[in-house]
């Protein structure tokens, strides 16, 4: 499974329906291509990967890991077959995934960023359509659909033989819109559906690492069917005018 996901709802007998994926990013935010070298036989972070962290003992930014197939420390079973990790390493256009030993994802140091400590909330970018706002304030995540909307009833369950449930087919374009607020750049992708109720939901593709101003999308997009590796530099914090009401940005 890719790690921009693709929602279904089982439908007997139909044709072929599949979601097209989110295209390429567009926008004011800038995005970059994000360097990563997979090792032969290792998981791909483009299909599927958690988020890991280390806190310095500096007090300076943590650092960020990829892990593919990895426990981490948190429960003491094996990796799966493949399990690969990466650290995300900053660098003057944006940043690259150097590969690390699976090892040091399972070091005490080295934790899990689990659903309540995640810098984007849960509900980000998984819906059909919503918007999700960023624990810090920083970013905005926009889902909007435009098109026709096809109310249906097909065949439930797995093989589509257990009774009927209600569904809508969906024939237009959705856009996924990623707003940095306090400079209000965007950057959006579209995915264009063609009579179906499958759509992609790249909730985990979207990895915010605040403290690096930092944002991958690891297969939120795909270009030609393949997955992207996309790594955007957020402006910084200081970045905006002085704050005397002379400076302040129009409305």
């Amino acid at each position: 499974m890719r790690a921009a996901r693709t929602i279904w709802l089982w439908v007997l007998a139909s044709p072929a329906v599949q979601a097209a994926g989110f295209g390429p990013p567009e926008g004011m935010l800038p995005s970059y291509p994000l360097s990563v070298a997979v090792p032969a036989g290792a998981l791909s972070p483009l299909r599927s990967a958690s988020l890991f962290r280390e806190e310095s003992s500096t007090g300076a930014a943590p650092t960020y890991y990829i892990g593919t197939g990895v426990v981490g420390s948190r429960l003491p079973i094996p990796d799966t077959p493949g399990a690969s990790a990466w650290q995300v390493v900053p660098t003057a256009d944006c940043a690259r995934l150097e590969p690390v030993p699976t090892t040091l994802l399972r070091t005490p140091a080295v934790q899990a960023v689990v659903v309540q400590q995640n810098p984007l909330p849960m509900e980000c970018a998984a819906a059909f359509e919503g918007s999700c706002t960023s624990r810090d304030g920083e970013l905005r995540i926009t889902t909007a659909f435009e098109g026709r909307r096809r109310a249906a009833r097909v065949g439930g369950g797995f093989f589509g033989t257990e009774g009927t449930i209600d569904t809508t087919f969906y024939t237009g374009v959705r856009t996924l819109s990623i707003e940095h607020l306090p400079s209000r750049l965007v950057l959006r992708m579209q995915e264009r559906l063609n009579n179906t109720n499958g759509y992609s939901a790249p909730q985990t593709a979207i990895r915010y690492l605040p403290e690096l101003q930092r944002l991958l999308l690891l297969g939120a997009s795909e270009a030609q069917g393949m997955p992207l590796a996309q790594c955007v530099v957020l402006p910084s914090r200081q970045r905006p005018c002085h704050r005397d009401s002379a400076d302040q940005h129009p409305p």
